[in-house]
């Protein structure tokens, strides 16, 4: 959670936001000029990761910046380079400079800004970028328009917690740092100057993120695609029905597609792999939930988070889902122990519908 309460009592970080309305207009860069700026002040800065992308600016602004040793994360037998998010918080820095905030580790359990958002909680400040078309909201307008679909993202809260500054750059100025190779390598640059950095698709990307921050995003977007021809995607409503490995799931995933059906909705049944769960699936019952699923119609996904209801929350959120269901927990103890799934889901998505079905289900 963001801007929660840090250990010992103090106050949370401040996140700052460079939104970029698209790649290569130099928001890295603005980043780095405040952290230099925050340093001279006498703050303490520390860079806890950033994207070079072999860009000699990007190398050359960075100088002799703290940089923190990356965390080695190991995936499908290869091992890649992130952020060690322990070590940023235990340098106890003044200001944390995180670049791509919608990155997604690559063993794909994390995202960047749920690690920002445990470095704001234990105090540290936060400089960071991100381009327009990751914002949640705008994300769909922007893949419409360009041609392109963007697969990471970040919640439209996170940013809004904070400062945010929109960089922008004319057009023409984009693609003629595009074409001198300041952004893209040699090999890039002919396919990107033609699809995504055509002129007026930089001109609508500017546009987007201007309503973004005025507010006034449900009237520029539809608007930006009638002025090119295009119809707004109808949007469908979503159910989701949240099942564990356990026998409790087919009540929850025959009531979800029910309300489907009633709601002319796509129903989406969702497992949750919890990391660094003890429980043990019963024997078959995944694929059996996967064929009631095709059955009825549904789609089937495996999700992996730190705990049920914060994968389905992000899930809920990121659909746009209608309504989620889930099932009773296991015991009366146990959720007056913990706290239910659907109690904790109503906290974090209190504008979706909860419901419980069956019994039984994720703690």
């Amino acid at each position: 959670m963001v801007n929660a309460s840090p250990p010992g009592g103090g106050e949370p970080g401040r996140l700052h936001t460079y939104l970029g309305m698209a790649p290569g207009v130099g928001k890295t860069y603005s980043m780095l000029a405040e952290a230099w700026r925050r340093l001279q002040a006498g703050d303490r800065v520390v860079v806890g990761w950033i994207e070079r992308h072999g860009r000699t600016d990007t190398r050359r602004q960075l100088g002799d910046l703290d940089v923190i040793p990356p965390a080695l994360v190991a995936h499908r037998g290869a091992t890649f380079e992130d952020m060690d998010v322990a070590a940023v918080i235990a340098s106890r820095a003044d200001v944390v400079v995180v670049d791509e905030l919608a990155h997604t580790r690559p063993d794909g359990r994390r995202r960047r800004w749920e690690d920002v958002g445990e470095i704001l909680d234990a105090g540290l400040t936060v400089l960071t970028t991100a381009n327009v078309a990751n914002l949640l909201s705008v994300r769909d307008f922007a893949a419409q328009i360009t041609g392109v679909g963007t697969v990471e993202f970040v919640p439209d809260e996170v940013v809004r917690s904070g400062e945010v500054v929109l960089v922008t750059m004319p057009p023409e100025a984009l693609r003629q740092r595009i074409a001198a190779g300041d952004v893209y390598s040699a090999e890039r640059v002919g396919g990107a100057l033609a699809d995504y950095f055509r002129s007026s698709n930089l001109e609508a990307l500017a546009e987007l993120g201007q309503a973004w921050m005025d507010g006034t995003l449900d009237d520029v977007g539809p608007e930006l695609l009638a002025r090119r021809g295009m119809l707004p995607e109808p949007s469908v409503a979503k159910v989701v029905a949240g099942i564990s490995g356990s026998r409790s799931g087919e009540p929850v995933i025959r009531r979800a597609a029910q309300i489907a059906r009633d709601e002319d909705a796509e129903l989406l049944v969702a497992h949750v792999d919890v990391i660094d769960a003890t429980e043990r699936h019963l024997e078959g019952v995944l694929e059996r939930y996967r064929g009631l699923t095709d059955e009825l119609g549904g789609t089937f996904v495996e999700l992996r988070g730190s705990s049920v209801p914060e994968a389905l929350s992000e899930l809920a959120r990121s659909q746009e889902a209608s309504v989620v269901v889930v099932a009773r927990h296991r015991s009366r103890l146990g959720e007056r122990l913990f706290g239910s799934v659907a109690t904790r889901l109503r906290r974090s998505v209190p504008g979706i519908r909860v419901e419980v079905a069956g019994g039984g289900g994720p703690g």
